[in-house]
């Protein structure tokens, strides 16, 4: 469970992109937290579908895009996220990055233009991953590096730190049983 996670409309579009792939988040015990709308959510087990993330969409998720790219590389099929050249003056190059890393565990991933599109891949990922100590990165990644049979190595993960202080001590207790 995630606990009083921000759900303002305006910043939720990674949920609605959730739903489509067929990892639907539950919500309850909605409330008003520093002014802002937040919920607990409960996320189960599910195996991902593709999709496409509309340029519409990528406002409200833009931060998401690495997390949601990581996932699509788990689904069956092509994801298509269009309109995420932006994704290149973030902390580093994150489009050319997330394609690059997505093929050194494995996965079919590649730029069109300001698109990116990454097929979905059986196979547990394995591979180095050159995170630009670029916090997203680092986490998206330390992140499909729990996918059962992965040995999925960072080259650092310090950054981490920047947005979420504590990050892998949470990311463990999720996965103790």
């Amino acid at each position: 469970m995630v606990e009083a996670m921000g759900v303002n409309p305006t910043r939720i579009g990674f949920l609605h992109v959730l739903e489509r792939m067929g990892v639907s988040p539950e919500r309850s015990g909605e409330r008003q937290a520093g002014g802002e709308p937040v919920a607990d959510l409960v996320v189960r087990a599910a195996a991902p579908r593709s999709t496409e993330v509309t340029a519409e969409e990528i406002p409200s998720l833009i931060d998401e895009v690495p997390i949601l790219a990581v996932l699509a590389s788990r689904g069956e099929g092509e994801t298509r996220f269009r309109s995420v050249g932006e994704l290149r003056v973030k902390e580093s190059d994150r489009l050319g990055l997330l394609a690059r890393n997505l093929r050194a565990v494995g996965t079919q991933a590649e730029v069109q233009g300001d698109d990116l599109v990454v097929v979905g891949a059986e196979t547990p990922p394995r591979g180095h991953v050159e995170t630009a100590q670029d916090h997203r990165l680092t986490m998206a990644f330390a992140v499909l590096g729990t996918v059962r049979g992965a040995r999925v190595e960072l080259s650092e993960s310090d950054s981490a730190e920047v947005s979420y202080p504590g990050f892998f001590d949470d990311l463990a207790a999720v996965l103790r049983p």
